[in-house]
């Protein structure tokens, strides 16, 4: 291994280190009081999920040093495909089995019907194995099953056929072919479309990945226009310091708030019992399915509630809360601006093009990175904030939309008050979209990637798979559309009439 590779492989050891360190911090910094020296199991699975979905991101910029621009790369080199296999295949167990079964595991809390029937551990593991059981039949028949039909890549060629002339053995055959190719002589060319076996590991990353980017698509396109506006607003909004006679008025009027949903959700808790109590099961049971319906917008209420509490709270006893971070999240907001309206001219200029086989009109961000790229460290630093900012739109647009559609659940993240529940749901999200950001980082900068296994791999295996391949093409579009939809509701329907900004409630 040459000096080169040893300092990359330094390198990817220090920022390795780095990258569990935030993630260890991120558990630290919004856990919930109640789960201090408790619940190691998940937040084990929050840090390694966050670090994974983090190497996932980093494996491209990792991947463009490792070749070094060049189509062979050189002996030395890390074997970035291997290693970007064994990454996407952690990712994709943690997201279908580990995740799913910590969620069903927190949900058997509140699976007992009696009020004197408290939840123990014996009974939240048979819970979480009774759901992890058929999801583990159904998700393993359905690859199984599209996998055996539709597990071949379509690659379009060109084909050169000829036939066997007598010549001399001094004479170029290169250039008898191309002499050919002008006067179809010798050789003939034709378009023609290659059917390539792909295996089972690369045809579970693409299934899973396609997950990825049904999440990443909506939540991600919401999120990319509604995080800067939401961080400005919320420092226009900001809690201002008011006198003790206000607080007192303002208050009423949030306990008044609080018994309206008092009474509801004890309604809520009686109709809940009688509906689970019929012999239906949960997926047939329209009844208990409008009740489920009812109870999650239940929850979101009182998020609400809690939120504007919160505001009160900030405002007169800390006076207005934290100068310093609101302005920071200010100023986070300014540059989100900057990167979100990077992020749409891109995708217009040079994503789309591609994704419909067309040139692109400029190569835009992809000159941007092979200049900065020429700098240490620098080049992995813009990726790596452009890439982590779609994940960050991700986690939002997750929340912006849950609070509008009646059956999308959502798990807010709140500093140092975040339960482990909403933090292992949100890490999941951020699992799977790590594979969908992490293609469409391949796609989007495909000067920045040429060369690379990340671009063998998202740009021809998982581009020419059939029966999906069509599926990338059409998230980019619905990508837009919904950065496009999300803008024109933002404009159209102000901070204050919002559902998550207003103190009524109706039940």
């Amino acid at each position: 291994m040459d000096a080169a590779h040893i300092v990359l492989v330094i390198t990817c050891v220090i920022f390795a280190i780095l990258v569990i360190i935030a993630s260890i911090y991120f558990l630290v910094y919004f856990q919930h009081p109640d789960d201090k020296w408790v619940a190691w199991a998940p937040k084990v699975l929050v840090v390694v999920g966050l670090s994974v979905s983090c190497f996932n991101i980093f494996l491209l910029p990792l991947d463009v040093a490792n070749q070094g621009g060049t189509f062979q790369g050189s002996s030395s080199s890390l074997p970035m495909f291997s290693l970007s296999l064994a990454f996407y295949i952690t990712t994709m167990v943690m997201g279908l089995l580990l995740v799913p079964f910590t969620v069903y595991y927190y949900e058997g809390i509140d699976d007992s019907d009696e009020a004197d029937d408290k939840s123990n551990n014996k009974s939240q593991l048979a819970y979480a194995i009774k759901w992890m059981v058929p999801t583990i039949v159904v998700v393993g028949v359905m690859y199984f099953l599209l996998y055996y039909f539709f597990g071949y890549a379509d690659v379009a060629t060109t084909q050169l056929a000829g036939v066997l002339v007598a010549t001399n053995v001094t004479t170029n055959l290169v250039d008898t072919c191309q002499y050919g190719l002008s006067n179809s002589t010798y050789c003939h060319s034709s378009y023609v479309t290659i059917q390539v076996g792909v295996s089972w590991l690369v045809y579970v990353i693409a299934l899973t990945s396609f997950v990825g980017w049904l999440l990443f698509s909506v939540f991600g396109g919401v999120g990319i226009i509604s995080l800067p506006v939401d961080l400005i607003q919320d420092y226009q909004h900001r809690p201002k310091p008011i006198k003790a006679a206000e607080y007192a008025e303002r208050k009423k009027m949030i306990g008044q708030q609080s018994q309206v949903l008092m009474e509801a959700g004890k309604q809520l808790m009686e109709e809940l019992k009688l509906a689970s109590r019929t012999t239906a099961t949960r997926f047939t049971n329209r009844k208990f399915r409008r009740v489920k319906n009812r109870e999650s917008e239940f929850r979101k209420d009182v998020m609400i509630l809690e939120a504007h509490y919160r505001y009160l709270e900030d405002s007169y006893r800390n006076q207005g809360g934290n100068a310093l971070l609101q302005l920071a999240l200010f100023v986070l907001g300014i540059i989100g601006c900057f990167i979100s309206f990077f992020w749409v001219l891109h995708v217009i200029l040079y994503t789309l093009p591609v994704v419909t086989d067309s040139y692109p009109i400029s190569p835009f961000l992809n000159s941007f990175f092979d200049s900065v790229n020429q700098v240490p460290f620098l080049g992995i630093a813009f990726y790596a904030l452009f890439a982590f900012y779609l994940l960050a739109c991700v986690v939002k647009g997750n929340i912006k939309l849950g609070m509008k559609i009646l059956f999308i659940t959502i798990h807010p993240l709140r500093f140092g008050e975040t339960m482990m529940n909403s933090m292992v749901f949100n890490v999941g999200i951020i699992l799977f979209c790590s594979l969908s950001v992490a293609q469409f980082c391949t796609l989007s900068f495909g000067l920045y990637a040429k060369y690379t296994s990340s671009y063998a791999l998202f740009g021809v295996q998982l581009q020419n798979l059939r029966g999906i391949h069509w599926g990338y093409s059409a998230f980019v579009y619905v990508f837009e559309t919904c950065a496009f939809l999300t803008m024109m509701y933002l404009v159209y329907r102000p901070y204050n009439k919002q559902r998550e900004n207003k103190l009524q409630f109706k039940w």
